[in-house]
């Protein structure tokens, strides 16, 4: 008998194609609309860094250094105190290690330039800054580090001020050279062997560690799952009113006259609300997995997601049923159909992301059931597993039992819905 009564409320459903319709047709119109209208805010992401930075030397470095070793000898200091030729080449190893080395390669676009272009480059808003290398700059630092005296020479920086941060990421990298240079000064005045390869290879590198990032989703993604669980909790409403037609139409009056346990109708609600929202979800999924692209990698832990939601809007269900016929009204049904849907929506994040803007409203929107199917959603997209998604699973079911079982508390006894 409790089939039969499943089965009534499946074909009460299957023969109202309005029904039908807002619950099958109209979220993926929503979907359609809400993934393109704010995709640029769901994919703007981190802005990508490309600065064009031109580079002025006013005298070459080898000449320099040819010049300082050729003093050291006359006053009878070795070359090799100081290394090799490689070794003193200080702006050629800014340059070409760190300006055009495997870390910033792709973020600047580096062009040597002669003086004569100067005045171009600084007119052409294209560049976010020109590094300009003085005369005898590297002569005078190693100088300054054989300790042969001299004022410490300064490299110098034009910025576009329009390139705001642009403009300090050149300077935090030039601040950091400098900083390591003062290093191997203070430590080759005090006998102390440096490499300026190895110390700028150590200040920048450091221990990489690599750390498992979630998938990025796109717009449709997100309001494909939004879109599902927001829709789902008009099932809850949809079966309700079908049972206050029944109680309306005396159909549940019959069923006790006919001596059949109040239990069983009541159990017939809550499969049947399950059951539909069930179907409903994986209608929408596989609808936008062939049109959308909107895939679950990990397939279990989806299916047991969408058995979670499907239980908690089950328990919406028989609970809209039990008031609705405890007060003999359908008043209930229809404010929740139009206002309490709406506020979860909201909450829960179906109409943007509004987690995003803290982490109280964030964790607000999965204390409601359409939030925390949406997250569990969201997280399985991003590649996470059955065990991270846990939380939300035990609080969609928990939802549905206390649910069900204020339900049972608010369903009428026998001959009491007349």
């Amino acid at each position: 008998m409790l089939f039969q009564l499943i089965k009534k409320q499946l074909l009460l459903l299957w023969r109202n194609p309005v029904q039908i319709f807002l619950l099958l047709g109209l979220p993926i119109i929503l979907i359609l609309i809400l993934s393109i209208a704010l995709a640029g805010f769901m994919e703007s992401g981190s802005p990508k860094l490309e600065l064009k930075v031109a580079w002025l030397e006013h005298e070459d470095e080898s000449e320099q250094i040819e010049r300082f070793i050729n003093e050291m000898n006359a006053l009878g200091v070795p070359a090799e105190t100081f290394g090799d030729s490689e070794d003193m080449q200080i702006i050629t190893m800014l340059r070409e290690d760190i300006f055009q080395g495997e870390d910033l390669q792709e973020m600047i676009e580096l062009n040597v330039i002669h003086e004569d272009e100067k005045a171009d480059v600084l007119a052409d808003d294209s560049y976010s800054g020109l590094i300009e290398v003085p005369e005898n700059f590297t002569y005078d630092m190693l100088q300054i580090i054989s300790e042969q005296g001299g004022e410490r020479p300064e490299i110098t920086l034009h910025v576009n001020q329009e390139d705001g941060i642009y403009s300090s990421v050149l300077s935090q990298i030039l601040e950091q050279f400098d900083e390591n240079l003062t290093t191997q000064t203070f430590l080759q005045q005090n006998g102390l062997a440096v490499d300026m390869k190895e110390m700028q290879a150590a200040a920048s590198a450091g221990e990489q560690t690599q750390i498992n990032q979630m998938e990025p989703i796109s717009s449709r993604d997100y309001y494909t799952v939004a879109m599902a669980v927001f829709t789902g909790l008009y099932v809850a409403s949809t079966i309700g009113f079908f049972a206050t037609r029944e109680r309306q139409d005396q159909v549940f009056d019959r069923i006790i006259v006919g001596d059949m346990s109040r239990w069983l109708y009541f159990l017939s609600i809550l499969i049947s609300g399950t059951i539909i929202a069930f179907i409903q979800l994986l209608f929408l999924f596989c609808f936008s997995y062939f049109v959308f692209q909107v895939s679950f990698n990990d397939i279990l832990t989806f299916l047991i997601t969408t058995i979670s939601y499907a239980i908690a809007v089950g328990g919406i269900t028989v609970l809209l049923t039990a008031i609705s016929y405890r007060f003999k009204s359908d008043a209930i049904i229809g404010f929740f159909s139009g206002v309490v849907t709406s506020i979860l929506a909201f909450i829960g994040g179906s109409f943007f992301p509004i987690g995003e803007l803290s982490e109280t409203i964030a964790h607000l929107g999965n204390l409601t059931p359409n939030g925390s199917g949406l997250s569990a959603y969201i997280q399985i997209l991003r590649g996470s597993g059955l065990e991270d998604v846990a939380n939300y699973l035990i609080y969609m079911i928990s939802f549905g039992v206390v649910m069900i079982i204020v339900a049972a508390m608010s369903f009428p006894k026998r001959g009491s819905t007349r």
